[in-house]
């Protein structure tokens, strides 16, 4: 073999070990991108969560009695995330802010919207034509947030007097068995009770979310503006389900029978005022569960 024979046959095998190896590295390199490609993948999921869907997970967590020792920390963190909810969240019905909706013949004057219930929590989406008042009601045991996303409404609320943060368990047996005595008497023998005022303000779209307690704000009236108004909220446990020594949670209506003071009344209790009635409409928004 001659020189110049040699010189190329090494200048073919330098020149296939290159290709080779650039093939080589190319196929790495594409596969490399796609891993970055599938590991960021979940991080995009994440990001792109519905807010109502992060809400409602984290709404499960919060009433979760095996997460009860976090209870205070997870309702705050929960009222923080709904603190930003809008009307788009839920793929509101636009119609429902029309004023001429309200004004068909046979219109309800409370638009109820089911978003999501099971034994732990219920939430759901009221609609109050304008100038409407949702009666003064309570909401027995029950932990609950109510977040304005359309329209303007006064929410004026009550907490039983003596005003208390904490009520211990056998203050709450003591109560139950008073609470069953009173109802085998009679549906006849209405509850009284003086209530201190603890809120009376307009609430917004762009409002905070309002907390009620067991115990503090626990009766409320709840007031459409001029225009048609909505709002969200989550209670829990749902109406209707069990009190220990009592039976079903029911929703009771009361009135004012009695001014003691500029902050201090006597509630009644009345049966469902007949002007409260709703219609349904569905829930449009992304789905839970």
């Amino acid at each position: 073999m001659t020189f110049v024979d040699r010189c190329t046959l090494l200048s073919s095998r330098v020149f296939s070990t290159f290709l080779i190896r650039n093939k080589f590295l190319c196929k790495n390199t594409s596969r490399f991108h796609m891993d970055i490609k599938n590991e960021t993948k979940p991080t995009m999921e994440i990001t792109n969560i519905p807010p109502i869907v992060s809400i409602y997970r984290h709404a499960m967590r919060t009433f979760d009695d095996n997460f009860k020792m976090d209870f205070t920390t997870n309702l705050n963190k929960l009222k923080s995330m709904m603190d930003h909810l809008k009307a788009e969240d839920f793929a509101f019905d636009n119609s429902l802010n029309d004023i001429e909706t309200w004004r068909q013949p046979l219109k309800a004057p409370c638009t109820y919207i089911k978003v999501f219930e099971d034994y732990q929590i219920n939430m759901s989406i009221f609609v109050l034509k304008p100038g409407f008042r949702m009666p003064l009601h309570d909401h027995p045991r029950m932990h609950g947030l109510l977040k304005v996303i359309t329209g303007a409404v006064n929410i004026r609320s009550f907490s039983e007097y003596p005003l208390t943060e904490q009520v211990s368990s056998l203050d709450l047996k003591v109560r139950a068995r008073f609470e069953a005595a009173r109802l085998a008497r009679g549906i006849h023998r209405r509850r009284r009770l003086f209530a201190e005022v603890t809120a009376d303000r307009v609430c917004k779209a762009n409002a905070e979310t309002c907390i009620l307690t067991p115990t503090i704000s626990n009766y409320h009236e709840i007031e459409a503006l001029d225009m048609p108004a909505a709002f969200f909220d989550i209670l829990s446990p749902p109406y209707d389900t069990m009190i220990e020594g009592i039976g079903p949670r029911r929703c009771r209506y009361y009135e004012v029978a009695n001014v003691i003071s500029s902050n201090l009344v006597e509630l009644e209790e009345i049966e469902v005022p007949k002007c409260f009635y709703c219609d349904q409409a569905p829930y449009l928004g992304p789905t839970l569960a």
